[in-house]
């Protein structure tokens, strides 16, 4: 069990399916990292303008308040009621300071008097704005900075401006001319926020993690289903292709494109074995077809002697011999004899028909004219079997190049044997049509209701000295010389039958041949 998980996750580490699934989760870590982070800034952002805005609307409420105290300038009142404010949670210290950077107001004690310093990281943000800053936006007038011992703090200005009721007061009035009179400073402690924020991404990081291993899964599982499991498949149907299993099918219902390699790898499985039985079918018939003309030759004057000597015996005692009853028996003997040695040599010039084969004599000619010449001369067989014969020949162009009485040959030895498989009588059907799956090619279809092929014959029709009459009449080479016959032709031959359900042959020929110079 360990060596078949071990050989799997090896196979599965060199495939295409990991590197598949490695690239995409890469992808999806990087995408995700990605909208994490921001994410996480666009929220950060958020949270610091919404704390800003506050912090805006706090120093304001804080100036609106002070406003009164600072026109009747009582500054312990106004002093009591900054340190109150300041006394509020979140809130570093408020402090105000004249246009020179001189605190004159503040919660811390310390800083008091103390002149700001226009360049340090707290003031850089309006000190550095060409524009005044009673025009700058609240986003300009925030700062934020880290302290020595690394807290952040968010500092936030507010101009306190020369009101009518400023300039014109009695007890400390301020030149018209001078729009700004002082600072308000609110420094507001983030402490929370970056706590708030750490939890955040604690959060953040955790779910997309999670998120991370639950798409792993996912993807694990659609690439194994969807890409890993049917490649395979047809691995799996390749490599029993290549050891010779020619009827290996691959079961794979799908429409996309594996769906049509696996369609693919069966076609050509089913072609591979079409053309691994033909080529079977051509050795098989070179090999007998060698034998068959050397039996031939070697009996074909042995018999002809054995005729001849019959022949003369006969002449013989028919002069020698008185009429009698030895007499008819002895020309008895010797015509049984004579007649079984012309049946020999009629099987001996049908072996060295299928070895050597006649040369085609290639010709133009009308289809129809073999076809009813074939039904023609088997047409009293038919008659005789009470077999309802009919054709259909619709080709286009009519004439093709054959050897018209070859062909003719084919198509007698298949008639006769259509006829032969309809004892009890039946239908017999001709037809002849362009072929739909080769160009320039015609399809002739010779069928019949006998009582057909059983499937175990089906692989041995077409070889030499096999026959399925029950009488052993026929020796079994009609349809081999039909086979060398198309054969010559440049054509082919297949046949369809169901036992008690009939046979149909089909023949496959060029329109033209192509004869070598």
């Amino acid at each position: 069990m360990k060596k078949k998980a071990k050989k799997f996750f090896v196979v599965f580490y060199y495939s295409i399916s990991f590197k598949l699934f490695v690239v995409l989760l890469l992808i999806i870590i990087l995408l995700y990292g990605l909208y994490s982070a921001i994410y996480y800034k666009l929220q950060n952002q958020v949270y610091e303008d919404t704390i800003g805005l506050a912090a805006y609307r706090t120093s304001d409420v804080a100036k609106k308040s002070l406003h009164r105290l600072m026109l009747l300038n009582e500054r312990d009142e106004l002093y009591n009621t900054i340190q109150v404010m300041g006394s509020e949670p979140g809130i570093e210290s408020i402090s105000i300071f004249n246009k020179k950077g001189v605190i004159k107001f503040s919660t811390k004690n310390s800083e008091i008097g103390h002149v700001v310093n226009m360049k340090a990281e707290a003031c850089y943000g309006c000190h550095a704005a060409n524009e005044p800053i009673t025009s700058l936006p609240i986003k300009e007038k925030k700062r934020i900075y880290r302290t020595e011992d690394g807290r952040r703090i968010m500092g936030l200005i507010n101009p306190i401006h020369n009101a009518p009721a400023c300039s014109n007061s009695n007890c400390h009035a301020h030149d018209p001319e001078q729009t700004i009179l002082g600072v308000l400073d609110v420094k507001m402690s983030l402490a929370e926020l970056d706590q708030a924020r750490l939890r955040t991404r604690i959060i953040v990081y955790t779910l997309s993690f999670g998120l991370i291993l639950f798409a792993m899964f996912l993807l694990a599982v659609v690439v194994f289903l969807v890409i890993y499991r049917p490649i395979r498949t047809l691995q799996t149907g390749m490599l029993k292709l290549s050891v010779g299993d020619l009827d290996y099918r691959i079961k794979m219902d799908r429409k996309d494109e594996l769906g049509m390699l696996a369609n693919s790898f069966n076609n050509m499985a089913r072609n591979l074995k079409g053309a691994y039985n033909r080529m079977l079918q051509v050795e098989k018939m070179a090999s007998l077809g060698k034998m068959a003309a050397t039996v031939a030759h070697e009996l074909n004057n042995p018999l002809a002697g054995i005729a001849s000597y019959a022949k003369l015996l006969q002449r013989r005692t028919l002069k020698k011999l008185q009429d009698g009853e030895e007499n008819n028996h002895i020309q008895k003997d010797l015509s049984l004899i004579l007649s079984e040695t012309l049946r020999c040599g009629n099987i001996v010039r049908n072996l060295l028909e299928f070895a050597h084969g006649e040369s085609a004599k290639f010709q133009e000619i009308k289809l129809k004219e073999i076809i009813d010449k074939a039904l023609g001369i088997v047409g009293h067989h038919i008659e005789l079997a009470k077999v309802e014969a009919e054709s259909h020949v619709k080709i286009h162009p009519e004439k093709i190049t054959c050897d018209p009485d070859q062909l003719l040959q084919a198509f007698v030895a298949l008639l006769v044997n259509a006829v032969e498989a309809m004892p009890q009588g039946g239908q017999l059907r001709i037809n002849a049509q362009n072929s739909d799956n080769e160009k320039d090619h015609v399809l002739i279809e010779i069928s019949d209701t006998g009582y057909g092929i059983r499937e175990e014959f089906h692989i041995k029709i077409f070889e030499p000295f096999f026959t399925t009459k029950k009488d052993k009449t026929g020796i079994g080479l009609g349809l081999a010389v039909v086979y060398g016959i198309i054969q010559r032709h440049k054509g082919k031959i297949w046949f369809e039958s169901r036992e008690k359900s009939g046979t149909t042959f089909f023949i496959e020929l060029p329109v033209t041949q192509h004869q070598k110079k």
